[in-house]
């Protein structure tokens, strides 16, 4: 079983992720926000990781960053799910180094398939 890293601030999009997610097979844990997620990600295996961008504590930019600068967990993809288009915002996530980007709303049926890809 793939396992999967949820990071959303707002409880109904969690609710419905990790609904989605477990019944298309996955293993789902989830955090409010990117404070502890490092080492989370150190302790346990991961595949994946999905994180909202705009979190309390530690957003998901600066959690990819810390991510992909440890090289023990740097493999891990990561996609970026945000309220904000902004062409810059997607630029610094991208070069930051997330596989993926999806601006909300977002189809459900278009993250399982970007999930589905990464893993």
């Amino acid at each position: 079983m793939k396992n999967i890293l949820l990071l959303e601030d707002d409880p109904a999009i969690t609710h419905l992720l990790k609904f989605k997610l477990t019944r298309e097979g996955y293993s789902v844990s989830n955090f409010s926000n990117g404070e502890n997620a490092a080492n989370y990600l150190i302790e346990n295996k991961t595949d994946l990781v999905i994180s909202d961008i705009m979190m309390p504590i530690i957003n998901g930019i600066a959690l990819l960053k810390e991510i992909k600068a440890d090289k023990r967990i740097s493999h891990i993809p990561v996609i970026l799910l945000s309220a904000i288009s902004q062409d810059e915002l997607v630029e610094e996530g991208l070069k930051a180094g997330a596989a993926g980007y999806l601006t909300k709303p977002f189809s459900v049926e278009e993250l399982l398939k970007t999930v589905k890809r990464l893993i």
